[in-house]
């Protein structure tokens, strides 16, 4: 008896071994299998000629997908094992039929209303006679009254001084209310600038904390390893940008200066201060673990500085 129980125990710590080691298995592969991806885009300055195509595949094909956008369409598919669906329908067609309108209610509904015209043409309407109004004898005296002229009212003087002293101590009102209102605005004023050196010097203590300053360096840190992870393994272009305005065709420059460093050697970039113009094409191809991502997070997550900076965050109100 005993050996078969102990046989049964045996046979469930193989099943939960087995469990347990394609878990670890099915983990492994999330985060270790790499997920393809290319990319392509051009524009020649329109948005009509705007093209661009992407298309991934993560877990030996399990999952697919691509998209493509021309001639202002967009086309996409995506697969996930068994399950397919694109831009067509779930099932790669256009299922839906078109309900057929039922024109005999309509017909039969404006036969009626024909008949109906016809029947009040054969049978003209008859005039009812409103009965006459005999007129109220107060109607005749109120308009009588009404046409009688009314004497002119003469206006005194002592009148035309009172109105000239309200006029005087009204434009004394104005300036007055002028004034207060300068003032009221002025005293705004100073009470904003207050507040924003209130605040100015409230931010400048959070940011040279010495706590916060190593959390910050850490997150930049963390943020230049993943930007080094999602390079592309190919890339391969060339961009010709140029606006009405050179200033802001330097403004552009300047902030794609930041980052070139990274896509200088792969990608020609050219900047035509004269022109407007914006022409390119760009050919992106690659790979994405979630290794990647979870390294950098793991990091920061247990870093004691970004978490009390975290926290700091949370309550920090200027």
């Amino acid at each position: 008896m005993l050996h078969i129980i102990f046989l049964i125990l045996k046979i469930l710590g193989f099943v939960l071994l087995a469990v347990f080691g394609i878990v670890i298995l099915l983990l492994a592969a999330l985060i270790l299998l790499p997920a393809h991806y290319k990319a392509a885009l051009s524009w020649n300055g329109t948005a009509e000629s705007l093209k661009w195509r992407v298309k991934f595949h993560w877990l030996i094909h399990l999952i697919s997908g691509e998209a493509v956008y021309e001639n202002g369409t967009l086309i996409w598919k995506f697969r996930a094992a068994w399950k397919r669906s694109d831009s067509a329908g779930e099932y790669g067609a256009d299922t839906y039929v078109k309900p057929e309108k039922n024109n005999s209610t309509v017909k039969e509904a404006g036969s009626g209303v024909k008949k109906a015209i016809k029947t009040d043409r054969q049978n003209p309407e008859k005039s009812v006679s409103s009965p006459e109004k005999t007129p109220h004898p107060r109607s005749s005296v109120q308009h009588n009254i009404s046409r009688e002229p009314i004497p002119e009212q003469h206006i005194p003087k002592e009148k035309e001084e009172n109105e000239k002293k309200v006029k005087k101590a009204s434009f004394f009102e104005k300036i007055s209310a002028y004034r207060d209102k300068i003032k009221y605005t002025f005293q705004k004023i100073c009470a904003n600038i207050k507040s924003l050196t209130k605040k100015k010097e409230k931010l400048q203590r959070f940011l040279t904390n010495e706590i916060h300053k190593k959390a910050f360096s850490r997150t930049i840190k963390e943020l230049k390893r993943l930007l080094r992870y999602l390079r592309p393994k190919k890339l391969e272009g060339n961009i010709e940008f140029g606006f009405q305005d050179p200033a802001h065709t330097g403004y552009l420059l300047a902030g794609i200066s930041i980052i070139y460093p990274l896509i200088g050697e792969y990608v020609d970039i050219r900047a035509d201060f004269e022109h407007e113009v914006l022409n390119g094409s760009l050919l992106a191809e690659g790979k994405l673990r979630l290794l990647y991502v979870l390294i950098p997070a793991w990091n920061l997550f247990f870093d004691r500085n970004v978490k009390v900076t975290y926290r700091h965050l949370r309550r920090f109100k200027l």
